[in-house]
């Protein structure tokens, strides 16, 4: 049957630890750079095409992203008594203009903070950012004698090595070095998006960050880039390799699966977004199923994550007046930070306009 599982872990990864890529800007040199308000998204929104090729599986996502705890919604109010509220925030770690202009209920909660939380704060400092650059070496690049050669079978090392050097400008002998989940997030990106990060334009969570800065609020993290590392690294190898090969097959598609996710994201729909991964197979589209592989994403990227950063968003809720700004698809579902906070008795309310 048709796995999407390895599809869904290439679209999800942007969500949820896309602010991780940053370090390899500079891998591979694009000779068709153009400014930042010439770059243009070829991508297609794919839910008008689900809604009329498989009418069947558009309803049933719709069922169930309806079902899914918090899975409308991108500002949300916490509240506890006594304490000044503060507000969770759901971000896409992408530099897409349409993501950047946080609509005015959000942007009056971020201005009236004092403290700003994300998910890791590295990437706004360079010096920071040095003192982990081996530890980013390690879990991004094989540093030893192995190579993707040894993971791919010769039909699809022929196609990775070719979108290595059309998309990213990157030698075989350095791509083949790169760790399958690595390359497989750069290959994944859409091109506008690549050269979005090659003009230095800031992803949404490094934007907040300045923004929070010039405000001269306080900013701190809620887990380290290293720990986003070690989960990716800690994922099955084969797992990661059909995602990669998974994502140069796509092609096309794969940037039309990131427009779909803009689309459904500027309308707050997060809970639909994880039922559509969940139905995105190489062929089309798919009845929700789930393998090993998935669940062990699903532990490792997202629930044990939540987990953690629920923890040290609480701690950070108790002293007030706080904006936490996390990847979306953290938010909505039974174990997401949401439903943690709620079940720990914070009054979690949606916040529109």
């Amino acid at each position: 049957m048709n796995k999407p599982a390895g599809i869904y872990t290439i679209a999800a990864i942007t969500l949820l630890v896309g602010s991780t890529f940053g370090f390899a800007k500079d891998a591979g040199k694009q000779a068709d750079e153009k400014p930042a308000n010439e770059i243009v998204c070829t991508g297609v929104n794919l839910m008008p095409k689900v809604d009329r090729e498989v009418p069947r599986i558009a309803a049933a996502l719709r069922k169930e992203a309806a079902s899914i705890p918090y899975g409308k919604g991108l500002t949300w109010k916490v509240e506890k008594p006594g304490v000044d509220p503060s507000y969770v925030f759901g971000t896409i770690h992408m530099a897409d203009p349409r993501l950047q202009i946080l609509r005015p209920a959000a942007q009056k909660a971020f201005d009236n903070s004092s403290t700003l939380a994300l998910e890791i704060t590295e990437v706004l400092d360079k010096a920071e950012l040095a003192k982990v650059s081996f530890t980013i070496l390690q879990h991004t690049m094989y540093t030893d004698d192995t190579t993707l050669d040894t993971k791919l079978d010769k039909g699809a090392k022929k196609k990775v090595e070719a979108a290595a050097v059309q998309k990213l400008g990157l030698p075989w002998s350095v791509a083949s070095r790169m760790k399958p989940w690595t390359l497989m997030g750069a290959l994944a990106r859409p091109a506008c998006e690549a050269a979005r990060e090659k003009a230095n334009v800031p992803i949404v969570d490094v934007n907040l960050g300045k923004q929070a800065k010039a405000q001269g609020k306080k900013i701190v993290a809620l887990e380290t880039l290293v720990s986003q590392l070690e989960a990716m690294d800690s994922l099955p190898e084969e797992f990661s390799v059909k995602g990669l090969v998974q994502s140069v097959s796509l092609g096309q598609r794969m940037d039309d699966l990131f427009e779909t996710m803009i689309h459904l994201y500027t309308r707050e729909e997060t809970g639909t977004i994880w039922s559509l991964m969940r139905r995105v197979g190489e062929k089309g589209f798919v009845k929700a199923q789930e393998s090993p592989q998935y669940a062990q994403f699903q532990q490792v990227i997202v629930d044990r994550r939540n987990v953690n950063m629920a923890k040290e968003a609480e701690m950070i809720i108790l002293d007030g007046n706080a904006f936490i700004a996390v990847g979306a698809l953290h938010l909505p579902g039974e174990k997401g930070i949401l439903n943690i906070l709620a079940q720990k008795g914070y009054t979690i309310s949606r916040v529109e306009g």
